[in-house]
């Protein structure tokens, strides 16, 4: 497929853009590929702390702090992930466009990190469903444990919604490119969203690498 001109794009400038995106378009070769992923949306994830369960199975209050601890560590890795993938896939299309990498190089790029969509999406969905159970097992820690506890807790969880609102975006681009192949809707309207996700990403990929910067310097918690 050769690249695209001519498609508006809103103009750029904002603090929250992590690269020098250019005002131009160009196709996305990977939403016509002929392996494509199965229809995914953010709707399916899973909502945090929606169990009541507040690691009930734990044997003391340590071990349920540190089950919530572990399974929150698990789910802002997850989310990680598939936010990493989905800021490769975005700025793959910078490259291209900035002339930084031909579009085989680009190409390769977007099959490798789409291939990887559907596994990102299923880690994230189990990691929530392992955080769910986990939830509020640190509320009962007291002492001088309990302040480093809580606010390795409170760190985590901003990362871990920073990083699935990325992850978010991940996942409904997935879901377009699986929409069009199934024939829901032609390759305009494909890439006039294509590019409107690209051109709004930049917002939750750096609001997530802001979050991930706190969380390395959170303290660690040991009930």
């Amino acid at each position: 497929m050769t690249v695209a001109a001519g498609v508006a794009i809103a103009r750029f400038g904002s603090p929250d853009q992590p690269t020098t995106q250019p005002a131009h378009s160009a196709s996305h070769p990977a939403h016509s590929a002929s392996h494509l992923l199965p229809t995914t949306s953010s709707a399916s994830l899973p909502t945090a702390g929606s169990s009541p369960t507040g690691g009930s199975s734990a044997s003391s209050v340590a071990d349920a702090c540190a089950a919530e601890i572990r399974t929150t560590e698990a789910v802002v890795a997850a989310a990680r992930t598939g936010a990493e993938h989905w800021r490769e896939h975005v700025q793959a299309r910078t490259d291209l466009l900035t002339g930084k990498n031909p579009e085989a190089t680009t190409k390769a790029i977007w099959k490798r990190t789409r291939l990887a969509g559907p596994g990102d999406i299923a880690a994230l969905n189990s990691a929530l469903t392992e955080q769910a159970k986990a939830a509020g097992g640190c509320a009962k820690v007291s002492g001088s444990p309990a302040v480093a506890c809580k606010k390795r807790l409170t760190v985590l969880d901003a990362a871990a919604v920073a990083d699935r609102a990325a992850a978010a975006d991940w996942a409904n681009h997935l879901a377009m490119m699986a929409a069009h192949a199934a024939g829901d809707f032609g390759a305009e309207h494909a890439q006039e969203m294509w590019v409107a996700a690209w051109t709004h990403a930049p917002q939750n990929l750096n609001a997530a690498a802001r979050a991930n910067t706190a969380l390395a310097k959170a303290p660690a918690c040991k009930p």
